[in-house]
């Protein structure tokens, strides 16, 4: 980072975490925030994740040379051009919702072309069903993957935000946003779905509901744990990647018809799937 001070929009659950990360480092920079909720701006401050906190939003590309909003990705897409046009040249503003496209649109209808000088989505790929500044934590992006919007170019906005991912002990990873929208739709939006749909089709179990608690293992919890996340920020994302995800839901939706129908037959060619699950899950997640 160039500058010493930076600024957060945002202090939930990935806010509040990177100003506790950045304020646990030996060389911390000093971190101002910002949150539209008194509670958790003064849950911020007393778990001193923020040095100090803004009373306006806007002052921050005049107190920060790298304005963060850790924001709904819906809130984001008005959020971010407004802080843009309030940042100096020189600055740098990156967003963290986990959609890209939606809040690039956003601040280059407002900035056009410049807003490439000053801005660049970055997303860490640690979430939590958990929220709120009581669940923040220093450790959440020690070793995770952060997907930056951009080239790692020296002296660009994504740079400059790759590094700050650095000192908090994350790897960031250069991607393109539309990319990088196709593929969390596959491996973020999609599985919160599917988990979604578990627990609704458990719900419908009738007679059976009173024995689910008996009955539920680890596997259990382990596909279940998503549908836990909050209700308005995944109605945010998954509206606004609905592009994206409404393939991926189908892909899913042809998997399932096809254990369905092999399980109805008896077919042998249920252990083919399962096996081949099997193996490519190893691949992916080894």
């Amino acid at each position: 980072m160039t500058r010493r001070t930076v600024a957060i929009h945002g202090l939930g659950l990935i806010g509040g975490s990177l100003g506790l990360a950045l304020r646990a480092r030996p060389d911390p920079p000093r971190v101002l925030g910002f949150d539209p909720d008194p509670d958790t701006a003064r849950g911020a401050v007393k778990r001193g994740a923020v040095d100090a906190l803004l009373e306006d939003p806007e002052r921050a590309g005049a107190e920060a040379g790298l304005v963060v909003t850790a924001v709904p990705p819906r809130t984001a897409t008005s959020v971010v051009p407004r802080l843009l046009a309030s940042i100096p040249a020189g600055a740098t503003l990156t967003d963290l919702s986990s959609v890209m496209l939606p809040v690039l649109a956003a601040a280059t209808a407002a900035m056009g072309r410049g807003a490439s000088a000053r801005f660049v989505a970055s997303h860490p790929l640690r979430g939590s069903e958990q929220s709120g500044i009581e669940a923040a934590r220093a450790d959440l992006f020690e070793g995770g993957t952060v997907i930056v919007g951009g080239p790692f170019e020296p002296g660009s906005p994504a740079e400059r935000t790759a590094a700050l991912w650095r000192s908090v002990g994350a790897v960031p990873v250069s991607m393109a946003p539309t990319i990088h929208d196709a593929l969390v739709a596959l491996t973020s939006h999609v599985p919160l779905v599917a988990s979604s749909a578990l627990v609704r089709t458990l719900r419908r179990t009738g007679n059976m509901t009173g024995l689910l608690a008996q009955g539920a293992g680890p596997g259990l919890r382990d596909m279940t744990r998503l549908a836990a996340s909050p209700s308005d920020l995944w109605f945010d994302i998954l509206t606004l990647n609905a592009e994206k995800v409404t393939p991926a839901l189908e892909l899913l939706e042809r998997e399932v018809r096809a254990l369905r129908h092999a399980i109805e037959r008896k077919d042998p060619e249920l252990r083919t799937l399962l096996d081949e699950a099997r193996q490519f899950r190893r691949e992916i997640a080894p």
